[in-house]
């Protein structure tokens, strides 16, 4: 009888699998209670979209109501800029102004204490209020969280209800009722308007008796107020004093007297209509055309995705049923994509192991070890939930594809020990001794290609940038399940092998190694030199492919809705916004595979935004966005839907439309920055033309300030000076009498537990009226009034609409969408543009947003890269004793290329984030397979076997296993490289990569590593004499008793 040759483990006296095998009892209740451990966990993990992921970001936003952009950024945005940019570690200071809003956000360099720095910018901002104008409302700071972004939104829908009663239900009814539900933090509005008090003032009436907008105000404030008025002692007990004269009726409010000088009086009534009534509109939302109010949702930053939706739905059902005549539209939701990228992955898991499962029988037609091997891949993964949930890591994008792609590999370390044990087994070994045995043999090599993997992975966990905080819990994933899969092999795998295995009834005879690819090899190990050259020109030729790769951020996948960007001219009304919008909407509507259009206008953000309405300054109404949501069984896609609409929104008047991507963005956007409008302007025009020459590129768009009209009123120094009147008291005057007052100054109405804000303006067609507006009167030093064009001129002039502002600098976006084209190309044509290389004096690029995130993390990805290799050489080193024998290993890494390039090219895919992530796992796979066959031809090596000898027979004996992991792991991907399911866009190009790679390496691999094997050993015989004891000998001790081995 012959038996298999006897492997050797080079790693030392480790016993670990033959102390498993001898004391099965606390091996199997370890591994039972990583099970229940893991299981537990697995319930307890929250499903979410993203990793925690910190934002080094601050957002500070100050509004004053009705004031120009170009006023805002003189008097508000520039001073805070100026204020932030001391503040340590500043990267890049953004700022947007747009009609009575000024926002900016400051972001730091990663690692800055984000609390410390939101305190810093808090400090700043107290310091710089006193410069900034009196008229302002409070300036907010507040911190930029991934998870402060809204994860659901629904349109709200009650015909008998007005749009202030519907507002007040979203407010008050579904925002209490939603925000007791677990791991919901914030309701916010999504158009409708808010209720007012409106006091409606008659200019003639106001200027017979002597009054003027500021003394109404002044005048409400100061009577309808409950002010505190001390202590007293009556009576001999204490009691503390109020002062009652606010009024809770509207009754009451018109008969409120207003003094007017000379100890007259007039009441409320006799110089203004007072009516419940509701904000000016500047802003609103349609669902198919029909007026609603929108919400949304946002969640804690550790509560569940899914979780806070499964709340969601279970009370607006009960919302529904207990409000009759109230119908709720679900319009947004990024958990309906975690949803399905979390089923992908189950079912990419389910299908995965029974292909790998499959692909083992068909190699060893044996159930019993096709079982005990499957059984490795759920053991493995099953504990790595448990050590996720300690983590603190939740179940998103990035842990998801980590499972996925390490489904092949737990089943990898398994069948190179069950292969070993049932080599010896079917050659007539008792299953127990073959356990000892074969285990301890394959001991260092198991341990060595596992470690390939960490090593590999370990450096994308402690990536720098915001990749490194993105893929944090994606590296330490890989590590922890390959760890449990090494874990599994050492313990569990040989013990079940040992006692479930049953011996072979006819012993099998070693069968001669011949065929093709022993010709193959020993054609090659006689032709070393055309072996190598022939792989180098596999590998340069491979390289010839990256350039018809198209690079991306990642891929864009086919969401069920697309987002549709609006902007009206300057100057536009609601009413027109709203003929643009109901346009676009029926451009969409009723088409086959569209279930439902939402427009909103008055927000620039493109999932909803933030709630608006409420008083004087609102939303800017040029901006607005449509979402329009397609059926998930279509017969299109959403890149289909856009090219068969965009002739017919081009030809959409008075607005400008483009398409943004999924998340909610321009798909490009070039960005100059300068001190000089007048140049910018003329370079970013410029820059618009030439980019309507790139093909891959549509509808280019500089967004150079709109010009919007605006009225001046400039007072006239001498006689307001004469008459006693400040530019302050002028635009008081003209403040409160168009939009009111600020509304912390605005007096209040007490109705229960609400505060109404009472709101005084001029009828809306005054308002309208040139001449009524200069005939506003305006209060002088002498108590008596005058008329607004008395102490001022008033004119028409053009002002910015809007203006961005990047690092204290003006900026300007020329924004165009892909035509199926990846960012990276696209940005490259526009870099080549002449423009681009001769732009004007102190006009400069900018890269921001996707751009920079998709450049820093190629490169952190490289440096990764680079640090794995390092590692698996230093892993190598240690392991095999010798600086030469690592180097064979490392060969097989870039054979691995060739295939995942033309893979990549053949299924159209880019190179992207999860193409890199392929990249990585072939370095680890490729230096696996090498492993297998240089460990076992050193160690026949250090019997005494002749160096030729050493490689045929580690060739024979590990083609095998290296062929079935190559198989199975390539098996376990197949799910995810065809993409057959919703959700599973994302990972595609890995697996297609590491499928593709896997081919080629494996098969180069075992024929070229042994010729790279033979030329470093014979280097090394040479190197020897000369270096001395620098160079491991090739004698190594005696061969230890299987019993000692690992």
């Amino acid at each position: 009888m012959t038996h298999a040759p006897q492997d050797h483990d080079a790693g030392g006296n480790f016993q670990i699998s033959s102390w498993a095998i001898r004391n099965p009892v606390p091996v199997v209740v370890l591994f039972i209670a990583l099970i229940l451990a893991g299981l537990i966990s697995y319930g307890g993990l929250p499903v979410k979209q993203f990793p925690n992921v910190q934002f080094p970001m601050v957002n500070i936003t100050v509004t004053q109501s009705g004031a120009a952009p170009g006023e805002i950024e003189t008097q508000i945005t520039r001073p805070v800029e100026d204020a932030i940019a001391g503040i340590s570690n500043v990267k890049n200071i953004y700022s947007t102004v747009t009609l009575g809003v000024s926002t900016t956000n400051v972001e730091f360099e990663l690692g800055e204490d984000l609390q410390k720095k939101t305190d810093e910018v808090r400090s700043r901002m107290d310091q710089t209020r006193a410069i900034l104008p009196r008229e302002i409302d409070e300036p907010t700071v507040t911190r930029v969280e991934l998870d402060s972004q809204p994860i659901l939104t629904y349109a709200v829908a009650a015909p008998a209800m007005s749009d202030s009663e519907l507002s007040w239900f979203i407010d008050d009814t579904i925002a209490r009722e939603l925000q007791t539900e677990k791991g919901v933090s914030q309701i916010s509005r999504v158009g409708g308007v808010n209720r007012e008090i409106n006091v409606i003032i008659d200019p003639d009436r106001m200027a017979a008796r002597g009054l003027t907008a500021p003394q109404v105000n002044n005048a409400l404030r100061g009577f309808n107020i409950d002010a505190p008025g001390g202590r007293v002692a009556v009576g001999g007990r204490e009691q503390t004093l109020r002062v009652l004269g606010a009024v809770n009726t509207l009754n009451a409010l018109r008969e409120l007297t207003i003094p007017t000088g000379g100890g007259r009086y007039v009441k409320l009534t006799e110089v203004a209509e007072v009516g419940d009534g509701a904000s000016e509109v500047r802003g609103f939302a349609r669902l198919n055309g029909a007026p609603v109010v929108g919400f949304q949702v946002m969640k804690t930053r550790d509560s569940s995705d899914v979780g806070v939706d499964d709340a969601v739905i279970k009370a607006i059902a009960k919302l529904e049923k207990d409000h009759k005549g109230v119908t709720f539209t679900r319009i947004f939701s990024s958990v309906d994509e975690t949803r399905a990228s979390f089923r992908a992955t189950q079912h990419v898991l389910l299908e995965g192991m029974l292909l790998a499962a499959i692909v083992v029988f068909v190699f060893l037609r044996d159930w019993r070890s096709t079982m005990i091997t499957a059984f490795a891949m759920p053991v493995s993964l099953i504990p790595t939930f448990f050590f996720m949930n300690l983590f603190g890591f939740s179940l998103n994008v990035v842990t998801l594809l980590a499972l996925t792609l390490v489904v092949g590999i737990l089943v990898d370390d398994a069948i190179v020990e069950i292969e070993n044990i049932e080599k010896r087994v079917a050659q007539g070994m008792r299953p127990f001794q073959a356990a000892l045995q074969g285990a301890d043999a394959i001991g260092l090599a198991v341990v060595a290609t596992t470690m390939a993997i960490v090593v590999v992975f370990m450096p994308v966990s402690f990536m720098k940038g915001m990749a490194g905080q993105f893929f944090r819990e994606f590296g330490l994933t890989v590590c922890v399940a390959v760890l449990f899969s090494l874990v599994v092999a050492r313990l569990l795998t040989p013990l079940m092998a040992a006692y479930l295995l049953k011996p072979a009834s006819h012993p099998v005879e070693r069968k001669p190694f011949k065929g093709f690819y022993r010709n193959a090899l020993e054609w090659s190990l006689d032709h070393r030199i055309m072996a190598c050259i022939l792989g180098g020109v596999m590998f340069f030729g491979s390289l010839f492919l990256v350039p018809m790769l198209p690079r991306g951020f990642q891929p864009a996948g086919d969401p069920d809705y697309i987002y549709v960007d609006l902007q009206g001219p300057p100057g536009a009304t609601a009413e027109s916004m709203e003929d643009v919008a109901q346009s676009v909407s029926r451009i969409f509507e009723g088409r086959p595979g569209v279930r439902a259009v939402f427009a909103q206008v008055g927000s620039t953000a493109a999932r909803g935004g933030p709630g608006f309405g409420g008083g004087g300054g609102g939303g800017d109404l040029r901006n607005g966005t449509i979402t329009v949501l397609m059926d998930e069984h279509r017969s299109f896609t959403g890149d289909e839907l856009k090219a068969q609409t965009r002739q017919a929104l081009r030809e959409v008047p008075d607005a400008r439309i483009t398409f943004l991507n999924f998340q909610g963005s321009a798909g490009l956007q070039a960005i100059l920055a300068s001190n000089d409008p007048a140049a910018l302007t003329a370079a970013s025009l410029e820059l618009e033309k030439q980019m309507r020459t790139i093909d891959i590129i549509a509808d280019p768009h500089a967004s150079a300030p709109p010009v919007g009209p605006e009225l001046i009123v400039r007072p006239r120094g001498a006689e307001a000076a004469r008459l006693g009147v400040s530019v302050d008291t002028i635009a008081q005057v003209a403040r409160v009498a168009t939009v009111g007052d600020i509304d912390a100054n605005v007096a209040k109405l007490t109705v229960g537990e609400r505060r109404i804000p009472i709101r005084i303006r001029m009828p809306a067609d005054a308002r309208a009226d040139l001449e009524r507006i200069k005939a506003l009167r305006v209060p002088t030093a002498t108590g008596a009034t005058t008329t607004l064009d008395a102490v001022a001129d008033v004119s028409f002039q053009a002002g910015p609409a809007k203006i961005e502002r990047l690092n204290r600098k003006r900026q300007l976006t020329i924004q165009a969408e892909l035509n199926g084209a990846e960012l990276g190309d696209a940005y490259k044509r526009v870099q080549a543009l002449p423009i681009m290389k001769n732009l004007p004096a102190g006009v400069t690029p900018a890269e921001t947003g996707q751009l920079e995130a998709q450049q820093e993390l190629f490169g952190s990805f490289g440096l990764a890269l680079f640090a794995g290799v390092a590692m698996i050489y230093g892993v190598l080193v240690l392991l095999f004793r010798s600086f030469f024998k690592p180097a064979v290993i490392l060969t097989a890494l870039p054979l691995s290329f060739a295939g995942a390039f033309l893979g990549l090219l053949i299924f159209n895919l880019s190179l992207s984030i999860p193409s890199l992530i392929g990249f990585l796992m072939l370095m680890g796979l490729a230096a696996k397979n090498s492993i297998l066959l240089v460990e076992y031809a050193i160690e026949r090596e250090r019997e005494g076997i002749p160096q030729r000898d050493a490689i045929l027979e580690a060739c024979r004996e590990r083609a095998r296993p290296i062929v079935m992991t190559t198989m199975a792991m390539a098996a376990g991907m197949l799910p995810t490289a065809f993409a057959l399911e919703k959700g599973a866009e994302f990972r595609q190009p890995m697996a297609v990569a590491v499928i593709g790679g896997l081919i080629t390496s494996t098969l180069l691999s075992l024929v070229l590593v042994p010729v790279v094997y033979e030329l470093v050993d014979d280097f090394e015989m040479w190197l020897r004499p000369r270096l001395g004891k620098l160079i491991t000998p090739r004698e190594a001790p005696a061969a230890a008793a299987p019993e000692d081995r690992l």
